[in-house]
């Protein structure tokens, strides 16, 4: 039997590499979901700053600001299931995991930091 074109067979992972992958992934997993709930409120906490709009001086983008912090959090639960799902997934198949796990994190805390700065950049504080 000849063997198939284009595809190259790989072993899947075995043993202490494969506990080891699926304890690495599932720690970064929980630590990546109590990351995004951490994140989503200091993103939704943003909204705080626009009470100073109201001062003299002081000028707001309002529309920037509520982009910010309402598709903000809602940005950070997205990235975190999608990395959820790639990670189970390849553990299913017997693929390294962590990595995409360790990616997603750092994506959740990518995304909750750039819609802060844009929720804090959307207020400027006058003299």
């Amino acid at each position: 039997m000849a063997p198939a074109v284009g595809r190259e067979a790989r072993p899947g992972l075995r043993g202490g590499r494969r506990v080891a992958d699926v304890v690495a992934t599932v720690v970064l997993l929980v630590v990546g979901v109590l990351v995004a709930i951490i994140a989503s409120y200091a993103v939704a906490f943003s909204a705080l700053a626009f009470r100073s709009c109201a001062t003299p001086g002081n000028r707001c983008d309002e529309a920037v600001g509520t982009v910010a912090v309402t598709v903000g959090p809602v940005a950070v639960g997205v990235v975190l299931l999608l990395a959820v799902v790639v990670s189970v997934v390849r553990m299913v198949r017997a693929r390294l995991a962590w990595p995409v796990a360790f990616l997603g994190l750092g994506l959740v805390v990518g995304v909750a930091v750039v819609a802060r700065l844009l929720a804090s950049g959307a207020v400027t504080v006058g003299i």
